[in-house]
Formats: C-alpha cells, sequence, structure tokens
C-alpha cells in the first residue's frame, strides 16, 4: 500500500505524480469523458448488465465493455490491500455508465459488495446534498443566499452571534467563509444513545466567530451543519426528512439516508466499517455522526449515481426536475475567489485543477469510510468511488488514485507543465520575499487543535532564480516557478501557487490543491522548525486529514495517547519553551 500523503503531494502506487489528484481533475476539466450504457456489479463484480453497453464510436469509451474490464482489474488488485469493500460510478449526464461493487460488506463475510443494494457512509460528500438542499430553497424564494442566517433561526434557540458587523449568510456557508473557529472532532460519538438534535449539536458545539464573514477559506462541518439546521427550519421539518421527501423520493434513491443508525427496515445492507488489523483488515465498531448535514449520509453507489446524473443535466433526471437550470448554473458558478489565478469554490463544491478548468469535487471520510466525488461539468462526465476503510496507509489518496488511474489509462488529461524559468530580473527578489513558514487559515478552538495546527506548518524556500520548494511537515516537496509576479506552477507538475502581496509583506499565499483553506504568514514563536520536532513531523503527517471527517481520526488518535487536552497543553507549552531555547541559542 502507498504511503499516507498529505492533501496536494504526489501519490506513488507505482506511477509518478501523473496519477496525482492535480492531473486528474485538469484532465477532468479539460477533457470530454463521455459514455454509455450501464453496468452495475458486486464482488467478482456482481450484477453486471452487459445488455446495457451499447456504446458508439462518438464516444471517449466508445468500448464500455472494455472500460468495465480496466475498472474491474483497477479496483479488484486493491480489494484486500487497500479495503474490504469498494464502489465505482462513472456517469455520462443521465446514463450510469458503469455502477459497480467489489469485494465484501464486512471482511469477516462472503457477502459481495453490490452497487444498488450495499450502503456506503458517504462522510463530507454528504454536504453537496445539503447545499443542493439549500439551493432548492433558494429557488423557491423560502432562503437568501446573502440574507443573515439569524433570520432563519426565529424558532429555534440556535442564533449566531453579531461578533463582526457583517452577518453569517448562507452564501458564507457554502463556501467556507463564514470564519468560524475549528474544532477536531466533529460531533462523532461512539453510541446512538449519545446522538442529539441538529438545535441542541448546534448549541453544544458552537465555535467563536474567529474572522469577519468573506475574509478566507476556512473548512467548516459547523458552517454545513448550520445550513442544514436552516432547511430544516425554514420547512418546518427535520432535516433527514427534508432530504429524504425532497431529494431522495424524487430522484428515486430509496437506499439514501441521513438517518442514524440505519433502520433495520431501510432497503439494501450497510457496508461495515473497517479498520486495519496488521495486514489485514477488522470490522469496526460503528460510530455516529450528530451534525448529520455535514457528514451522516449513507447511500449506495446508484442512487449516487442518479444525484450526480441531476447535477449534470441541469437539474432534471428523467421526468423528475431536482433544480431549475439556472439554479444548478448558479450552485456550479464560482461564489468565491480565493485569487485570480488559483482555483475557488462555488457553492457546496470546490473548483479543482487550473481556474480554467470546469472541474468541481468533494471528498468524503468518516472514521472507517472514504469516499470521492468528482464532476466536470461542461463534459457531462461524474466520478464516484466509495472504501469501506480507512486507517494506517488506507487514506484518501487511496480512493484518489481509483479515479486518477481512470483518467491516466484514457490519455484525458493535461500535460505536466513545462513553464521555463522566468527572465524577469525581479523574480528571484519576490522568491526570496514570499519564503517564510505558512500555516492554514483555520482558527483552532482548543489546545489540541492549536498544536495539530501549529507542528504541521508548510515551508516554503527560495530556491533562487525566481523558484520556490513547498513542503509540509517535512513530506513530499514540490517545485514551483514564477510563471508572472506572485504566481507560480508546479515544475513538471500540475499545481499551482499564487500570494497576495501588500505593502511588501504577504498577507496570504494559494496552493490550487488546498481549496479547503489558504496559507498565511506564522510568527516566529509559532514555527514548527523551532517549536514542532519530532512531535512536528509524527503529527504532520495527518494535518490535511483533519479539516473534514477525516479529523475524526485525528481526534481518535490523539485520545488514544493523551488522557485529555492538559497533555496537548503541556506538549504545546514544551514546544514553546523549545522554540524560545533554539532562538536564544541561534542568537549568540
Amino acid at each position: 500500500m502507498a504511503p499516507n500523503r498529505p492533501k496536494g503531494a504526489a501519490f506513488d502506487g507505482g506511477r509518478s505524480r501523473s496519477v496525482s489528484r492535480r492531473r486528474l481533475l485538469a484532465a477532468l476539466g479539460g477533457s470530454g469523458i463521455v459514455g454509455a450504457g450501464t453496468v452495475s456489479g458486486g464482488s467478482q463484480p456482481t450484477d453486471a448488465s452487459p445488455s446495457a453497453l451499447s456504446g458508439t464510436s462518438e464516444r471517449t469509451f466508445d468500448d464500455p465493455a472494455a472500460l468495465e474490464e480496466f475498472v474491474d482489474d483497477l479496483v479488484a488488485e486493491r480489494i484486500g490491500d487497500e479495503t474490504p469493500g469498494a464502489v465505482v460510478a462513472v456517469v455520462d449526464g443521465e446514463e450510469t455508465v458503469v455502477s459497480k461493487g467489489y469485494g465484501t460488506v464486512a471482511a469477516d463475510s462472503d457477502v459481495p459488495v453490490r452497487a444498488d443494494e450495499t450502503l456506503f457512509r458517504l462522510g463530507s460528500v454528504s454536504k453537496v446534498v445539503t447545499f443542493t438542499a439549500v439551493m432548492q430553497g433558494v429557488e423557491r424564494g423560502t432562503l437568501d443566499l446573502d440574507e443573515d442566517v439569524n433570520a432563519y433561526l426565529a424558532d429555534s434557540a440556535v442564533e449566531i452571534p453579531d461578533t463582526y458587523q457583517e452577518p453569517v449568510t448562507l452564501r458564507h456557508l457554502g463556501t467556507h467563509t463564514a470564519g468560524f473557529g475549528w474544532v477536531p472532532n466533529p460531533g462523532v460519538v461512539d453510541h446512538r444513545d449519545e446522538l442529539t438534535s441538529l438545535e441542541t449539536a448546534l448549541l453544544e458545539n458552537r465555535p467563536e466567530r474567529r474572522r469577519p464573514p468573506g475574509e478566507a477559506v476556512a473548512y467548516s462541518n459547523y458552517g454545513a451543519m448550520l445550513a442544514g439546521h436552516v432547511v430544516a427550519e425554514a420547512h418546518e421539518t427535520t432535516f433527514e426528512e427534508y432530504a429524504r421527501s425532497e431529494i431522495f423520493e424524487p430522484l428515486g434513491m430509496d437506499h439514501s439516508t441521513f438517518v442514524q443508525p440505519v433502520p433495520d427496515t431501510h432497503p439494501g445492507e450497510l457496508a461495515s466499517p473497517h479498520t486495519p488489523d496488521g495486514d489485514r483488515f477488522a470490522v469496526a465498531d460503528p460510530v455516529y455522526i450528530n451534525w448529520r448535514p455535514a457528514g451522516s449520509m449513507s447511500a449506495t453507489a446508484t442512487d449516487v449515481a442518479a444525484f450526480v446524473s441531476a447535477h449534470l443535466e441541469d437539474g432534471t433526471v428523467g421526468d423528475t426536475r431536482l433544480l431549475e437550470p439556472e439554479t444548478v448554473r448558479t450552485m456550479h458558478e464560482r461564489q468565491y475567489e480565493r485569487h485570480p489565478a488559483i482555483n475557488g469554490w462555488a457553492y457546496g463544491l470546490w473548483e479543482d485543477g487550473r481556474p480554467e478548468d470546469d472541474a468541481l469535487a468533494h471528498t468524503g471520510a468518516t472514521i472507517y469510510f472514504l469516499s470521492d466525488l468528482v464532476l466536470s461539468v461542461e463534459h457531462d462526465v461524474g466520478i464516484f468511488v466509495g472504501y469501506n476503510a480507512r486507517g494506517g496507509e488506507t487514506e484518501a489518496e487511496a480512493v484518489r488514485r481509483v479515479i486518477a488511474e481512470l483518467v491516466d489509462e484514457y490519455d484525458l488529461g493535461f500535460d505536466a507543465s513545462t513553464a521555463d524559468p522566468p527572465t524577469d530580473p525581479d523574480a528571484g527578489e519576490r522568491a526570496e520575499r514570499v519564503a517564510d513558514e505558512y500555516g492554514p487559515t483555520w482558527q483552532p478552538e482548543s489546545e489540541l487543535g492549536k498544536v495539530i495546527v501549529r507542528l504541521s506548518q508548510a515551508t516554503i524556500e527560495s530556491a533562487g532564480d525566481g523558484e520556490l520548494v513547498f513542503d509540509v511537515a517535512g513530506e513530499d516537496q514540490q517545485r514551483f516557478v514564477e510563471t508572472e509576479p506572485y504566481v507560480y506552477h508546479e515544475v513538471d507538475g500540475y499545481d499551482a501557487l499564487a500570494f497576495e502581496v501588500e505593502d511588501g509583506g504577504v498577507v496570504r499565499g494559494y496552493r490550487s490543491s488546498d481549496a479547503e483553506f489558504s496559507w498565511e504568514p506564522v510568527p516566529v514563536h509559532e514555527r514548527q522548525r523551532v517549536a514542532g520536532g519530532a512531535t512536528g513531523i509524527a503529527l504532520g503527517g495527518f494535518l490535511l486529514s483533519t479539516i473534514g471527517w477525516g479529523g475524526l481520526g485525528a481526534w481518535r488518535w490523539w485520545r488514544g495517547r493523551h488522557d485529555d487536552e492538559d497533555r496537548a497543553t503541556n506538549i504545546a507549552s514544551q514546544s514553546d519553551a523549545e522554540a524560545s531555547e533554539s532562538e536564544t541559542e541561534g542568537s549568540e
């Protein structure tokens, strides 16, 4: 299995960066990936429907049977190594080209995964459904993206404080720019009797407003949960019921639900969660997510394909209209610009790849499940992958490799950047100006969060002649070359960096593979190279998995090694002492 790497780093898997997520999303944005027919399957895989494979020579996948065979081989080699079970769906407009299940529902079971029967937990891919629900309310005139969210909470005990002059709006929530503080554990509980109402979860976990809304992207599970609560309040129902009646039922997504635990009477069977156990996988105890709109959805690959079709086909699947075409276009358009040269946010989905690409994406991770969803809106293509395991070396890059290998095999990607070294004589001076230590734009609420963020900072160094080296917590390095003032493209890669500079100083940095946050210069006393030490390297390896439901893994990791946050406080204090000592020694 390939080693864990932070989001944006290369993943190997026997190949070079050519199968990285950066190439994948550039590929989807710039290529006409189309197909025809339907295939659904199970472990070997099962439930195939060859009669539906009626491709034409005009399509990229002009031989759907060959596509099916390639996907089979691609996923089969991962079963038992990266996960006990998996699902894959490839959608072309209203056509589901491939919808297949692989492996088994549980490591200790022979029951095969079936694309139309086996539910997988989607983690943060659930948010795309939540923000689709918001857009339904906007379309109906019930909600307004630019209204203070408190206007919809008159009958709720939840209220967002007026910390800043500007109110928090639904537009801020859907672009993760509300400015809420960040917590490592987004509402996970071990027992069903710990599940609370959505209102209670919001009241008991309300973070501080740490930034003015609209200032910066800082991924927020709380913000997505709040958006779901607004939908429920505006329609005088529960969020789970709203999703069922207004999204799942109209689209025929009979196996999908936000309800926890999934009722025994619910159609299909929920795949078992797994954790690594040596070179095998062990069935894990289920966990539950109180912040339901942010990550509690369970669904089959076939159901996800129907939802994807609605987004690709201007809101319509068959005779069912989920959204009006203009509403879909609004949701897919850029709603927040981080930097003109860097990808931004649509509504509830981030733009991925290069700014000119028309690719949207969202990943998902609970403690024991992984998922990935990408859409090439212009070319009517969507791809979804889900695993029923997470941990050890089975991390987000594993599901991304499946999609990236598919894109690579069909030669659907752009070539890597071949930018020449800059000839501008000031390029070297600009590189020196931006070379610094950077931290993510999250604002941690707890000592644990502060330690995780502090010990996982990025170092940017000038390599001369306008080139930069980007390094996160001692992991794989990237080299960038300046293509215009303060804008850099990866050497032999697909990533980009850009900097916002005012009065000769960097205000903020942006990397295209980090859509969920941006980077800010770190005060000297908080820098990892003096404060992190060995602990920084250990924690740094999973920083970027902590921003979403992957944060549950970080939380469990921490809780398994520390009795309480006092221990984290002690570590932070020790790090500060080491930093002070290092600075003193350096000045002697």
